[in-house]
């Protein structure tokens, strides 16, 4: 972005890279799309602020989607602070015996960026959708991605558990 454009030209740039990729002129993007062709032109120009549905069907006609996701911001050992009680609840629902931390949240080193590293000892009757149904419910709940690692893993995993064995933190809950 030049120093003198705003952040709302941003849509404009998007709309001006997508038709430059296929080799369309403001006319034929404009035709496609079923605008003016003065629309392109003030939008990729930035001086007019197109809504979001506007920049899709500018993309769109373009041959391109917006790819859209919503980021987390807050270190996992926040969010698990936050939800402490429905986590503790969500374990309760599962086989689980025993839980700890590892990795960067159970080191106090987390970023917004950061998983949530888990290690949970399972009850023997326990299966593989259990643990990928934790995972998922888990990651559900705090907005964060998690990584769930049994007991039984580090049992049968070398490598595995040299990378957990840095001082897991225990979490305490009921079961």
């Amino acid at each position: 972005m030049a120093s003198g454009e705003s952040e709302q030209s941003t849509a404009g740039s998007l709309v001006r890279e997508a038709r430059h990729r296929r080799g369309l002129s403001q006319r034929e993007l404009a035709k496609r799309a079923g605008v003016a062709q003065s629309t392109v032109a003030t939008v990729e120009a930035g001086r007019r602020q197109p809504s979001f549905a506007m920049v899709e069907q500018l993309l769109g006609a373009a041959g391109f989607r917006l790819g859209t996701a919503l980021v987390n911001a807050v270190r996992p050992s926040v969010l698990l602070e936050e939800r402490r009680s429905e986590f503790e609840a969500v374990l309760a629902r599962y086989p689980v015996i025993n839980v700890w931390l590892f990795g960067s949240v159970a080191r106090g080193e987390d970023r917004p960026d950061s998983d949530l590293d888990l290690l949970v000892e399972l009850a023997p009757n326990s299966s593989v959708l259990d643990i990928l149904d934790l995972d998922s419910e888990l990651r559900d709940l705090l907005g964060c991605p998690v990584d769930v690692v049994t007991t039984a893993d580090l049992d049968s995993n070398e490598l595995l558990r040299c990378g957990v064995d840095r001082g897991p933190k225990r979490l305490a809950f009921a079961a």
